[in-house]
């Protein structure tokens, strides 16, 4: 190897110096017992060997130039780094893409976050013209820093970028600063929180006029892969994409808006899988905000003009993280084959989309959670950092077929299974623009005829959630009940249809009143200009009845058969609705009813002929109502024998025996038994069932005169008149043959 020059030797030798005091301390006894890395953010967990990458990376003859190419795929990279950027930023070194250019952001110093930590990114610098420094700005230190000063956030900007050219950041070499980061109450749009971070970014981006102009990266927080429901947070989201001014100061002073989508493991690790199906899942996650900018059309102009240009999604390289960095508490291979999925995902959308340059980075934190021995830690933890990097490099490459597939070095590093993973496509929804809607807050109601309903809550909803309108609603509600009417108050007026105002950027839900004289299920119709309109069914009830009736108020049921009663009380309004009543028989020798009380029964009777009479009886406010059902039970009508007939087959001789009704048709089904007689004596007793009016037996033809006899026919609603008609058989002996 040529012998490095001074300068680098020098650089070398602080490096070792700057980096290896604060990671001692955490190698003391590694070798003995696990150890966690240093809780303090440091340069590199390995200094040593990254003292030693650096020089070999400074003793190259020339930096290759940045270029973009046919075969090579141009992309911003942002990393955020919380500790281990140098050593970041070394690994991507030694497998840099050459039309990349890379972003290294550097935590501010401990316990002082407002000043950027000094001394740092020169060194990045020194890897080459691709690779930059950010000084993270740690947006609640600032937030603390304006409430102590009284100071404005666009002082506060200025001052932060004041402190960044101290601390050796050169923005016209190509370093600039990263906030860290926007928080919730940003998206939802507390209070002041939006306006104040347009000031702090605009002060970062002039410098107060003491320096160059520079744009900068932003980080948001974002949420879990994995969470059981996305419409909350996507209704903030679609919120926020419709504050035109705030993107418009964005673009102004922002080059790269890295929202944080640290994904989980388990959403992306599905046992047998494909590698297609996983991409476009995380595809779904990652670009999240793009889509649904995208999908918001002119609605979000202005925020997908924005992201259009400096949209960065910062994925997930965090490594053994059960929290805080989404869930990465997984193997080094499987951490391996995760990082390289994103990197095929994020490049196959940017391509898919058509956009001129990819722009996507990750977030670095590692993390010794399994309690590895503090070598191993460093081993594994630079073994993922090269995947990430020659994922990055070696995908530079597109294929059309399968933009970003490369990433996956021929199949091997885009798969890996986890036990109980399964792939998570909640996320498709951010394909699609939730429209805002009418709904109703408070859940569907059932009251009586004329009753005055409880409060009926009306919000503007997106996804099913309480939104904030951009403009006013006026809502006009109405019923499908021609005798519905709506309140404000519970005291009225009531008319047929009433109108509230649901004012713009803010959460809020009208009240209103329902009552109806007509019984049954009306549907509210809530609907106002450029909105969804909102539906709910309403149930009314009928009132306490004033009159009963029983219905059929007459009956005739043969003896074993069965009606069904039912109990209708009506009310002031002339409403029919169903009445829970006792009921009772006389004389109960008819049969019997039940259940006792309802507003159905069943009359079921007996075998024993004659008038009966069902009462229904009711206690209302008003009084005792009854009404009742005249019930006869007729006996049933009767079947009959009609023939018996014989006939021989095969030296057997088979029985025929016909039922038939009083109009002669033939009786299916009835059961029939038969007593066969051969010279007077009973030979056999046959049992069975009708088939198409007549049951059929037979047995072993000898010499004799045959009789049959009946003795049982049972047919559902049938009595048996008891006769057997006249038969008879008669085989005569064989004559020999002489």
């Amino acid at each position: 190897m040529r012998r490095a020059p001074h300068s680098v030797v020098l650089l070398g030798v602080c490096l070792a110096a700057a980096i290896a005091a604060p990671a001692a301390s955490a190698a003391v006894g590694a070798s003995s017992k696990a150890v966690h890395a240093a809780a303090a953010p440091v340069p590199s967990v390995e200094p040593r060997a990254t003292a030693e990458l650096l020089e070999r990376l400074q003793d190259r003859q020339t930096f290759r130039t940045y270029r973009v190419s046919e075969d090579c795929r141009p992309l911003r990279a942002v990393f955020y780094a919380a500790s281990d950027w140098l050593r970041l930023a070394t690994r991507l070194a030694a497998h840099f893409s050459p039309c990349a250019q890379y972003y290294i952001s550097i935590p501010p110093v401990v316990g002082q976050k407002t000043r950027a930590r000094p001394g740092q990114a020169w060194r990045i610098r020194t890897l080459g013209p691709q690779f930059h420094a950010l000084a993270e700005v740690h947006l609640a230190t600032w937030q603390k820093w304006v409430g102590e000063t009284s100071k404005s956030w666009y002082d506060a900007g200025v001052e932060a970028r004041r402190l960044m050219a101290v601390a050796g950041f050169d923005v016209e070499a190509g370093d600039t600063w990263a906030v860290n980061e926007l928080t919730s109450a940003v998206r939802r749009g507390e209070a002041t929180r939006r306006a104040e971070i347009r000031e702090f970014l605009r002060g970062l981006y002039d410098a107060g006029g003491e320096g160059p102009k520079a744009k900068g990266v932003v980080f948001i927080v974002g949420i879990g892969q994995r969470v059981s429901e996305v419409g909350t947070y996507k209704a903030r989201m679609q919120e926020w994409l419709q504050d035109a001014a705030f993107w418009v100061d964005m673009n102004a002073y922002v080059s790269d808006w890295s929202q944080e989508v640290y994904g989980d493991v388990r959403g992306y690790a599905a046992p047998g899988a494909p590698a297609t199906t996983r991409r476009d899942a995380l595809v779904d996650y990652l670009w999240h905000s793009d889509l649904l900018a995208s999908a918001g059309s002119t609605a979000s102009g202005s925020a997908n003009a924005f992201f259009a240009a400096s949209s960065s999604p910062l994925a997930n390289a965090a490594w053994q993280w059960s929290s805080g960095f989404g869930w990465t508490d997984v193997s080094t291979e499987l951490m391996q084959q995760y990082v390289s999925a994103q990197v095929y995902a994020l490049r196959h959308q940017s391509v898919r989309t058509g956009q001129a340059a990819d722009h996507w980075g990750f977030a670095w934190a590692p993390r010794n959670t399994a309690q590895q021995a503090f070598e191993v830690f460093q081993a594994d933890t630079g073994v993922v950092l090269d995947r990430m990097a020659a994922a990055i490099r070696d995908s530079q490459s597109v294929v059309p077929e399968d933009p970003g597939v490369n990433a996956c070095a021929d199949g091997r590093w885009c798969v890996g299974d986890l036990e109980g993973a399964s792939v998570v496509t909640r996320w498709r929804a951010f394909r699609t623009w939730s429209p805002t809607t009418l709904g109703f807050a408070s859940p569907p109601q059932t009251v009586g005829a004329g009753v005055v309903s409880a409060p009926i809550g009306l919000q503007a909803q997106v996804a099913r959630v309480a939104a904030r309108p951009v403009a006013p609603v006026v809502a006009t509600i109405t019923s499908s009940s021609p005798t519905g009417a709506f309140g404000t108050t519970p005291t009225g007026p009531f008319a047929p249809s009433v109108t509230v105002v649901l004012p713009a950027g803010t959460f809020a839900t009208a009240q209103l009143y329902y009552q109806d004289r007509t019984a049954g299920t009306a549907t509210l119709s809530a609907s106002a200009a450029g909105v969804v309109t909102g539906t709910q069914p309403f149930t009314v009830s009928g009132a306490p009845p004033l009159e009963l009736r029983v219905e059929p108020p007459a009956a005739s049921v043969v003896a074993g058969g069965s009606v069904t009663l039912r109990a209708v009380g009506i009310d002031q309004f002339r409403n029919a609705t169903p009445a829970a009543v006792a009921w009772t028989i006389e004389p109960q020798s008819r049969g019997t009813v039940s259940p006792a009380a309802g507003a159905e029964a069943s009359f079921v009777a007996s075998s024993v002929p004659g008038t009966g009479i069902v009462t229904a009886t009711i206690t209302t406010p008003t009084g005792t109502l009854t009404a009742q059902a005249s019930i006869t039970v007729r006996p049933p009508p009767a079947v009959r024998v009609s023939a018996i007939r014989y006939g021989v087959a095969r030296g057997r001789l088979l029985v025929f025996t016909t039922v038939v009704d009083t109009r002669g048709a033939r009786v299916r089904n009835a059961s029939v038994t038969v007593v066969l007689s051969r010279n007077g004596k009973v030979v056999t007793r046959a049992s069975g069932r009708t088939t198409e009016g007549r049951m059929t037996f037979s047995r072993p033809l000898a010499r004799g005169a045959y009789r049959a006899r009946v003795t049982r026919v049972a047919a559902p609603g049938f009595s048996w008149s008891g006769s057997t008609p006249a038969n008879g058989f008669r085989r005569p002996p064989t004559l020999r043959r002489r």
